[in-house]
């Protein structure tokens, strides 16, 4: 290296530290008073661990997926947790309600028996001045017989394609048609056990969230809550149902991608279905 280039990159590294010092000396801590206190729970990977909220769910912040968080269908305080695997490495659980409250807890692995927390008789929690969402539902209401005979009109032979499929282990869902009745999108999905081993179906979770994360980051999901399901608890070996799933119209903004998770009962055969903007966009009018 010549002598003024060696001098040249001796200054930068002098000013670059002597820089980072006065930033360091000019930013002081965030005092105590602003932590938010995170409560502690173990999570096993066979039995739900049931939280009830004050309010409404809205965001929920998942430190890593090795946490399952689902909301209750029909119940909007209601979130389930579950283990996606044995031992996985502590994270943490962010969850926003609809009254503007912050619930940060720190998430373990444990192998006993799941419990149930009734957060609505927890005092001390901080609130937040922004319970805004970033999805646009409707909130117009369908009545019982009209949303009766769009789900009949879905479970007809011969209504709906094939769109995207997920297989695992001898499973396979595919969604199957798209379509749109009043303020609802309507989803029909084929689920296939091409098994001889029965599936016995545990919950469905659908939520919104980015197409690609950057490692080692957060993974912020906005949860779906149908309207209307199916009640379909077990898929016989060698056998084919139609899952019926309802929600409140949406579009995908750019980026983004709607999931549904399919979850065995006391078993591995999970199957994650990715859905784009283009299958909502193409949605048939009931």
């Amino acid at each position: 290296m010549k002598p003024l280039s060696f001098s040249l990159s001796l200054l930068l590294l002098v000013l670059s530290g002597h820089t980072h010092a006065q930033v360091s000396a000019l930013s002081p801590s965030l005092p105590s008073s602003t932590l938010l206190g995170h409560y502690r729970i173990g999570v096993p990977q066979n039995t739900t661990t049931v939280l009830i909220f004050p309010s409404a769910i809205k965001p929920v912040d998942r430190g890593s997926r090795d946490v399952l968080a689902q909301k209750q269908p029909g119940v909007d305080n209601v979130l389930k947790l579950k283990a996606a695997k044995k031992d996985f490495p502590e994270t943490n659980l962010h969850v926003f309600t609809a009254d503007g409250r912050i619930y940060a807890f720190d998430i373990a692995y444990s192998d006993t028996l799941a419990a149930t927390y009734d957060l609505r008789n927890l005092q001390v929690l901080r609130a937040t001045s922004d319970s805004s969402l970033p999805l646009r539902y409707s909130d117009q209401a369908l009545d019982a017989a009209t949303l009766d005979r769009y789900v009949r009109h879905l479970q007809s032979p011969g209504s709906g394609g094939h769109g995207p499929t997920a297989c695992y282990a001898l499973m396979r869902l595919r969604l199957q048609h798209v379509a749109l009745g009043g303020p609802l999108i309507f989803f029909r999905f084929q689920l296939a056990n091409f098994s001889n081993l029965d599936y016995s179906l545990d919950f469905v979770r659908l939520y919104i969230r980015d197409r690609q994360k950057a490692k080692r980051t957060s993974v912020q999901e906005q949860e779906v809550t149908p309207v209307y399901q199916d009640s379909t608890d077990v898929i016989a070996g060698g056998a084919t149902r139609t899952y019926i799933v309802a929600v409140p119209a949406f579009t995908l903004a750019g980026g983004k991608e709607f999931i549904v998770e399919v979850h065995e009962k006391n078993g591995g055969r999970s199957l994650l279905l990715r859905i784009r903007n283009y299958s909502l966009l193409s949605a048939e009018k009931l």
